[in-house]
């Protein structure tokens, strides 16, 4: 997944698996040798986060870049991630020694915003890669701001449904589609939840309070959390509607898990590990459960795009390449990313089964829909399917602070303290003064 900052906990274990010594990019990714010229040999410098496949991945495409361009060598610095990640760089720029390229996720908007970052507009204007034929209609507008590009995509998987076959077949289910509806969700998940002496051994499905699972309902729904002048709108009707809905499968309906359900099972036990466990039959997750559900013995899984509210949505785990403004080569930094973003410099994200490449194209090749590394027959080509349906998220400069606002009374609700209706009344109320600070 490509979140930087993801609260979701299985994400963030899978990204940070084997972590590499850490470099400190305050002090460490100062930009390109003065003394190069871009007439001559060129090198530069790119900050990534990540594990040790991120790291064998990024130094394969730069060392393919590198091939394509002879005269240019791009020296990769691989950190954590998370809110540590984007303070070291953007303390290193604003102190002048900032990386060429840089990764970045959701805090593309803080960047650009303080100028740190360069737009792509005339790069791409004078390129042959075309944002939208190569990543999606939704996903090219991910990395704008302010009717500027600044980021181009790297790796982005759509949240898609992972479900156990074995417990749909005994059940007498269907295999869920995209073609689901709400009603269909909870049909199933009413057939699909087990009690045993009123203990549930298996739950349908899982609600939790993390932004790409509620979000998501909402989008489903007709809503959105900030309108197209930027406005906080999300204690719309559509989306009461929705939360009220979401919150009802654990609450009325009881096919979910609440708060306290997920709490007996241990800490940090969350949807990947029940489905893990064979106690849930549905979950909305992403391409890096795909490991975690292989190396299951006797698990029987497979994967679909997600169902169908009002309209199709879902979110997605996304990250882009962009160039530091402290760049003293944006040239052939560009020259990088563009290679980067084709075909061929995406195929090692799937060859290392590093993640779902951006490129829509590598989405739906067979190198990706039955991969050397399965095990077994996965519908790989659900997240291509997803690809049109992602919705751009209320990405702006003050990303964490709404968020934190969003997640804290989401919480509320979801432990039944506060209606659907009061948490989005509340959480309007404060994002109105979180987004007028920006202003």
């Amino acid at each position: 997944m490509a979140s930087a900052t993801t609260p979701h906990r299985r994400a963030l274990a899978l990204m940070c698996a084997g972590l590499l010594a850490t470099l400190s990019i305050a002090t460490a990714c100062g930009s390109s040798d003065p003394a190069e010229s871009s007439d001559g040999p060129v090198t530069l410098t790119m900050t990534a986060w990540g594990g040790d496949v991120d790291k064998k991945v990024y130094e394969e495409r730069l060392a393919m870049a590198h091939k394509k361009y002879p005269n240019i060598k791009v020296n990769l610095q691989m950190s954590p991630g998370g809110e540590e990640y984007s303070q070291k760089v953007s303390t290193a720029i604003a102190g002048g020694k900032g990386p060429d390229i840089l990764e970045l996720a959701e805090h593309v908007p803080a960047f650009a915003s303080k100028n740190q970052i360069l737009p792509l507009d005339e790069h791409l204007e004078s390129s042959k890669l075309d944002l939208t034929t190569t990543f999606g209609e939704t996903t090219a507008k991910i990395f704008s701001y302010d009717g500027q590009q600044y980021a181009v995509p790297d790796r982005s998987g759509a949240m898609v449904l992972y479900y156990n076959k074995k417990m749909f077949d005994d059940a007498g289910v269907d295999y869920p589609t995209a073609d689901w509806t709400w009603d269909d969700l909870l049909a199933a998940s009413q057939k699909l939840t087990i009690r045993e002496g009123g203990e549930v051994k298996q739950w349908g499905f899982a609600t939790i309070s993390w932004w790409p699972y509620w979000m998501s309902f909402m989008y489903q729904n007709g809503g959105q959390v900030l309108d197209a002048a930027g406005k906080p709108v999300i204690n719309s009707p559509e989306n009461v509607e929705a939360m009220q809905w979401y919150n009802d499968l654990a609450w009325k309906h009881k096919v979910s898990p609440t708060p306290r359900d997920f709490a007996n099972y241990g800490e940090g036990v969350g949807p990947d590990q029940l489905f893990a466990q064979g106690k849930l039959a549905m979950e909305i997750t992403g391409f890096w459960n795909i490991a975690a559900a292989n190396s299951v013995e006797g698990l029987d899984w497979d994967i679909s795009p997600l169902w169908q509210g009002k309209q199709p949505a879902t979110s997605a785990f996304f990250n882009g390449l962009a160039i530091s403004r402290t760049s003293e080569h944006p040239d052939e930094a560009w020259k990088v990313i563009e290679f980067m973003a084709s075909e061929e410099g995406q195929r090692p994200i799937i060859d290392n089964a590093e993640d779902a490449p951006a490129n829509v194209q590598v989405q739906r090749s067979d190198a990706f829909l039955s991969p050397k590394w399965a095990t077994r027959e996965v519908n790989m080509g659900a997240f291509a399917e997803s690809s049109d349906a992602v919705f751009v998220p209320p990405l702006t400069p003050q990303w964490n602070e709404m968020l934190k606002v969003c997640t804290d009374n989401i919480d509320l609700m979801m432990n039944n303290k506060v209606t659907p209706q009061e948490a989005l009344d509340t959480i309007q109320e404060r994002l109105d003064q979180v987004m007028s600070q920006g202003e």
